[in-house]
């Protein structure tokens, strides 16, 4: 078994942390962990004092480029959309759908073909009331604008009444119809073919919020609106609007986002770099939390004929082993990190935890190296693909380093951003790819991984495996998705070393402790949904 992240911190590999949990009414305690220190420092009346404006300010390292609804995968996770745009359903701590927008739901045909209900009183921050066609429109035009693959999933879609519509899928994969249930917002039609620019700078929507101040990729303000049309009795904890402002700053430098909290320029900080953490973490001013990460870094084997590592399951096991994952945790995340036991984190949906107890290519150089004498492997030179990123190029030289010691010849292949997505496909351009992805159902990531019919040339590694491809079938299907049939996926890509996960990056959370944090909801990924908390002074 790996060694877990406690037992990386004994030795010596992070900083030391006292532990403790806020106690939130979402009532776990698993999900993150947070840390306060014990000095007495006395900031009152400096400039590290929390403004006292009544906004809520939040450090983040992104921020949407255009406040259109139509949109890609991009920042679909991030802290604020949803204040910005309402969903059908979202995704709750539990990793459960919660409706929403709508009403209800159901499927009599195996998961193909789902009757939805809206609520009959939704209406935007203009007074627009969004009935059943405005949902049909929205699911009509996210299809032809194809910008999210989960409407490339949707076969038909049509209004059967004011409030409700059928929506039929091409396939019944787990999760695919949730999927869509989160990505399809309730926009009026009406409203947005009034706009000018699509909603890129001004936005009608029918969120419990409503934009005050909006600067492309800078900062992003909303204020609770008045005429809410929805009980909040009747939303989803992780949405419920219990903050009255706040405001997110987009702050991309480490250093920069630390100076921010530490001079109250902002109140909290989502998803702080692991090397400015330490300022906080024995400061009693702040409360540090950790989260699971819910992606992951992978290393992806090529699959394409061509490929020095396709056809020699050997050489690829040896190169798991060599890989010291702690080490990677150590050197790229000062220890904020746990390792991984499937190519997937723990935090997706059909995870086993019995995977953890299991033996997942521990580090073992030694038989590294006995797999590389027993592979045939004859000095030819291994490349990595991976973007030009400080911590995807430093991941790169990490592996490459591990890589050599067993005796791999590597080299890399660092390219920008618009290189690496128009060839990360094609396996014929490289022996393994670096990348970090994300979802909610297991079935979701192995369908557009592994699925031998998903691309022109195979898989997303140009891998022809239909032995593969007929057990990730068999989980597919609501009925399908057993533990066994889940084993027998996660068995058969650890066993021939198709893919392999090395470490989860914890997303860190740092709040100051002069926002008066009383009572913490936190959203799916396990860290805090700031708009749905409480505070004492917002």
């Amino acid at each position: 078994m790996k060694k877990s992240f406690k037992q990386i911190l004994a030795l010596g590999l992070a900083v030391v942390m006292t532990a403790s949990m806020l106690t939130g009414c979402s009532g776990k305690s698993g999900n993150s962990g947070s840390t306060d220190s014990s000095s007495t420092t006395d900031t009152s009346g400096s400039d590290s004092t929390a403004k006292n404006d009544g906004v809520l300010d939040i450090g983040y390292t992104s921020m949407l480029e255009s406040l259109t609804p139509f949109r890609g995968n991009t920042l679909r996770n991030a802290p604020f959309i949803t204040q910005v745009f309402e969903s059908l359903a979202v995704v709750n701590e539990n990793r459960e759908m919660e409706p929403w927008v709508a009403k209800s739901w159901e499927t009599n045909d195996d998961g193909f073909t789902y009757n939805v209900e809206i609520w009959d009183k939704v209406t935007d921050s203009e007074g627009n009331k969004i009935t059943a066609a405005d949902i049909v429109w929205f699911i009509q035009e996210s299809m032809t604008r194809a910008l999210k693959p989960v409407f490339s999933k949707v076969e038909s879609v049509e209004q059967t009444g004011d409030y409700t519509l059928t929506v039929k899928m091409k396939s019944n994969i787990v999760g695919t119809f949730e999927s869509l249930l989160r990505d399809t917002f309730a926009i009026s039609k009406t409203a947005f073919e009034a706009s000018t620019d699509e909603f890129g700078a001004t936005l009608v929507s029918t969120s419990a919020y409503k934009v005050t101040e909006y600067t492309t990729n800078s900062i992003l303000a909303l204020e609770k609106r008045d005429d809410y049309w929805q009980d909040e009795a009747n939303l989803p904890k992780c949405v419920v609007p219990a903050v009255k402002k706040l405001s997110y700053h987009c702050i991309t430098e480490s250093s920069q986002m630390a100076i921010a909290l530490e001079t109250g320029i902002v109140d909290m900080v989502i998803a702080l770099d692991a090397s400015s953490v330490a300022q906080f973490v024995d400061n009693n001013d702040y409360t540090v939390e950790l989260a699971e990460g819910s992606q992951g870094w992978q290393m992806f084997f090529s699959g394409a004929d061509n490929s020095e590592v396709a056809n020699n399951l050997k050489l690829r096991q040896a190169i798991c082993y060599s890989i010291d994952e702690n080490g990677l945790i150590a050197g790229l995340l000062q220890g904020y990190g746990t390792p991984m036991y499937d190519v997937c984190p723990p935090m997706f949906n059909g995870f086993n935890e019995k995977w953890v107890n299991e033996e997942y290519y521990n580090y073992n150089v030694e038989k590294a190296k006995q797999l590389i004498a027993e592979s045939g492997y004859n000095g030819e030179t291994i490349s990595i693909l991976t973007t030009s990123t400080t911590l995807t190029q430093r991941l790169a030289e990490m592996l490459q380093s591990y890589m050599m010691a067993i005796g791999v010849k590597v080299e890399l292949n660092v390219v920008d951003m618009a290189l690496y997505t128009s060839i990360r496909l094609d396996g014929t351009q490289y022996d393994i790819v670096l990348n970090s992805i994300g979802g909610t159902y297991l079935p979701d990531h192995w369908s557009i991984r592994y699925d031998p019919a998903a691309y022109k040339t195979g898989d997303a590694t140009s891998r022809h495996d239909n032995t593969l491809g007929e057990l990730l079938y068999k989980t597919w299907t609501p009925s399908g998705f057993t533990e066994a049939n889940i084993d027998e996926v996660h068995n058969y890509i650890k066993d021939n070393a198709i893919a392999y996960g090395m470490f989860n990056p914890q997303t860190i959370v740092v709040i100051r402790k002069d926002a008066g944090l009383e009572e913490e909801v936190l959203e799916y990924q396990g860290y805090i949904a700031p708009a749905s908390s409480k505070f004492t002074n917002y």
